[in-house]
C-alpha cells in the first residue's frame, strides 16, 4: 500500500504541475569519502578510501499561491549517509539507497491551507538555530561530523539533533518523515495553528490511533521581536486498546528572539507526561531544555552555540539518564570563495537503567569550503572524536579508542 501511495503521489504531481504551473526542477549530486582514517587502540590500521558516490537529490517544485506541490528523490550510500527517510524504498544489500517523498497543497482562501503527503524538510519545525540546519550546507556534506551519518552505532554526541525528533529534543521538530495530512488556519497577522494528522496510504491505521498521534502547533511571530511557538505531539497514549503503552505525548515551548540586528538567539523547553503501564510500572516524564545562539553581523566572522539537555523521567520504573550536549560552530569567511569553519562538540550521559558508570564523548571538526565555481563547492578537514563508550556499552572514556579521519568531496547543485 505505501508503494501505491508512492505512485498516486508522483502522478498527482505530475497531474498538478500542469494545471498550475511549469515545475521548477534542481538537484544536487555530492561525491565524497573519507581520504585517511584511523584510531588509536591496540593493532589498528590505518585505512584509505576511495572516492565514491554519497548523495543526489532531484526537486521538483510547481504551483503558486492557490495550490501545487513538491517531489522529491533521494539515492544516497548506505555507508556515507543514512538519509533514511520512511517514505519510499530502500536497496537492500545493494550500494544505494532509494528514497522518495512529496506533498501536495491547497489554499483556496487566504486564511486556510491543506497539505497531504510527506513534508521531510523540516519547514514546519520551530528550531531557528540549534535544528538541522546548524551545519547548513555542510549538514549532507562528508566534511561535518554528520548528524544524519549511520557511524554504524549512532553518533551519540550529535544524537539529540539527529533527523530533530529524538526524545528530549527542546524544539519542536515538525512532521520529518510522517505521511500525514495537515490543516493550517492564519486567523490573525502573525499567526499560524496547525493541525497534523498522521495516514499511511491505507486503513490499518484506525481513528482513534490517528487521533492518538495528532499533532499540533501555534506559531506567532511577533514583530521586530521573535517567533513564540507552542507545540504538542501525541506518542500513541490513547490508542485502540487502552494499553497504556505510550505516553499521551510531549508538550513543546520555544521563543526565537530577533530584535537585535545581526544576533539571534532562541530557548525551548519540552515535556514527556509521565505516564504507566499496564504493570503499573512508570515511564516517561522527562524534560528537555535546549538554547541557540547565532552572532552574525556581515563581517567576515560569524558564531553559532547549540546545547541540549534532558532531564529527568522513568524508564521501566528506572531513574533515566541525563543527557548533556553542547556544539559550537565558529566561521571565518577568508574571502567570498573560500570559508574555515571550527566545529566541535561535548556530550556527557550518566548511567541508567542496567549500565553502570557515565561517560563523555567529544569532537574537534575543522574544515574549509571552497566555492570553485558557479553551484559547485569543494569541502575537506579533519575530524577527531571519542566516542566515551567501548563496544557499544557504556564505559571509561579512557576505554573508548579515540579516532579521526580525513573527509574530502564536493557538492554540485543544478
Amino acid at each position: 500500500m505505501l508503494k501505491k501511495l508512492i505512485v498516486i503521489m508522483a502522478v498527482l504531481a505530475l497531474v498538478a504541475g500542469t494545471a498550475f504551473a511549469q515545475p521548477s526542477m534542481g538537484g544536487q549530486l555530492m561525491i565524497g569519502a573519507n581520504l585517511l582514517e584511523g584510531n588509536n587502540a591496540e593493532d589498528s590500521d590505518i585505512t584509505m578510501g576511495g572516492i565514491g558516490f554519497h548523495e543526489a537529490k532531484l526537486n521538483a517544485v510547481f504551483g503558486d499561491s492557490k495550490g501545487g506541490g513538491k517531489f522529491v528523490m533521494v539515492t544516497s550510500n548506505p555507508n556515507g549517509t543514512a538519509y533514511n527517510h520512511g517514505i519510499g524504498s530502500q536497496v537492500d544489500g545493494k550500494a544505494i539507497n532509494l528514497q522518495t517523498w512529496g506533498f501536495l497543497y491547497w489554499r483556496p482562501v487566504a486564511q486556510f491551507r491543506m497539505q497531504i503527503g510527506v513534508n521531510a524538510d523540516g519547514d514546519f519545525g520551530a528550531a531557528q538555530i540549534s535544528g538541522w540546519g546548524f551545519t547548513g550546507e555542510a549538514k549532507n556534506s562528508v566534511a561535518a561530523m554528520n548528524e544524519y551519518e549511520e557511524w554504524e552505532k549512532v553518533w551519540w554526541p550529535l544524537w539529540v539533533w539527529q533527523s530533530g525528533g529524538r526524545q528530549g529534543n527542546a524544539f519542536y521538530p515538525g512532521t520529518g518523515d510522517l505521511a500525514n495530512v495537515n490543516f493550517q488556519f492564519f486567523p490573525v497577522d502573525g499567526l499560524i495553528a496547525t493541525l497534523v494528522i498522521p495516514i499511511n496510504g491505507g486503513q490499518e491505521l484506525d481513528l482513534q490511533t490517528q487521533i492518538s498521534d495528532f499533532q499540533f502547533n501555534a506559531r506567532y511571530t511577533i514583530e521586530e521581536a521573535g517567533i513564540l511557538n507552542v507545540s504538542f505531539i501525541g506518542r500513541g497514549g490513547l490508542g485502540k486498546d487502552m494499553d497504556k503503552a505510550a505516553s499521551a505525548g510531549d508538550i513543546y515551548a520555544s521563543f526565537f528572539l530577533n530584535a537585535i540586528q545581526g544576533m539571534g538567539a532562541e530557548l525551548g523547553l519540552t515535556y514527556n507526561i509521565p505516564y504507566k503501564d499496564a504493570s503499573d510500572v512508570e515511564h516517561g516524564g522527562y524534560m528537555g531544555v535546549g538554547a541557540g545562539f547565532r552572532l552574525d553581523n556581515g563581517g567576515p566572522f560569524t558564531f553559532k552555540l547549540r546545547a541540549n539537555a534532558t532531564l529527568g523521567g522513568k524508564v521501566a520504573d528506572k531513574d533515566r539518564t541525563t543527557l548533556i550536549y553542547a556544539n559550537i560552530l565558529p566561521c571565518y569567511k577568508i574571502n567570498n570563495n573560500v570559508w574555515a569553519f571550527f566545529y566541535a562538540g561535548v556530550g556527557v550521559e550518566t548511567a541508567w537503567a542496567d549500565y553502570d558508570g557515565s561517560r563523555i564523548g567529544w569532537f574537534v571538526n575543522p574544515y574549509i569550503w571552497v566555492r570553485a565555481a558557479e553551484g559547485l563547492r569543494f569541502w575537506t578537514g579533519l575530524q577527531v572524536y571519542q566516542d566515551g563508550r567501548r563496544d557499544g556499552q557504556f564505559g571509561e572514556s579512557a576505554d573508548s579508542p579515540l579516532s579521526w579521519r580525513v573527509p574530502f568531496g564536493f557538492n554540485f547543485y543544478f
